[in-house]
């Protein structure tokens, strides 16, 4: 073997030194900025999900208040509400505008099956169509007496929530001095969503 060849072998030693030590540290160069690019991707996920939360809470907090307002309003008139009176309560709140995603704001009234004739010739003398559906055999009805805006969901005036099963926390509700937000209620004339 040649000197010439013995240089030749070295070069190539070299080269193939270089080269691996070179795509070693380009590999290496990689997995790191992968990793950084995945921690700011988290980092910005995590602050975008938090800023989303808290957003979802401010918005639920605002419904509570709207709420709390509408037992105020009942308490105010020592539980003499009407049909008029209500709708004033509801237009005062400005629903469309103040608490989108809200399609109306009612009042479910808390009736005893004893006290259920009493409770009728009260809706009577309103003048107004009001009936309680659907039939149950239940103690207790919890007809919704009152809903604004009226005009898009008339279809729910007059529906007894007790006889939902989904809905029994509703019951609970009227027994605790919690606010308490529901899902959607389906009434007659309304289709699900997906």
């Amino acid at each position: 073997m040649t000197s010439a060849n013995v240089q030749e072998r070295k070069i190539s030693s070299l080269h193939v030194l270089v080269v691996s030590l070179s795509l070693m540290m380009t590999i290496g160069a990689w997995l790191y900025s992968k990793q950084q690019v995945n921690l700011q991707v988290e980092s910005r996920f995590e602050a975008s999900k938090n800023r989303t939360i808290d957003l979802i809470v401010d918005r639920m907090s605002r419904y509570e208040d709207a709420l709390w307002s509408g037992v105020a309003h009942v308490d105010a008139l020592d539980a003499d509400v009407t049909a008029a009176s209500w709708k004033t309560f509801a237009s005062s709140l400005n629903i469309e505008e103040k608490y989108p995603g809200v399609n109306g704001i009612g009042l479910i009234h808390f009736v005893e099956r004893q006290n259920l004739q009493a409770y009728m010739a009260v809706r009577e003398s309103e003048e107004r169509d009001f009936s309680i559906f659907p039939e149950h055999d239940l103690d207790f009805l919890l007809p919704i007496t009152f809903i604004e805006p009226e005009n898009i969901n008339s279809a729910a005036v007059g529906l007894d929530v007790a006889h939902e099963t989904d809905l029994l926390p509703v019951e609970s509700a009227f027994f605790s001095s919690l606010c308490s937000v529901f899902g959607p209620l389906l009434t007659v004339g309304d289709t699900p969503t997906v």
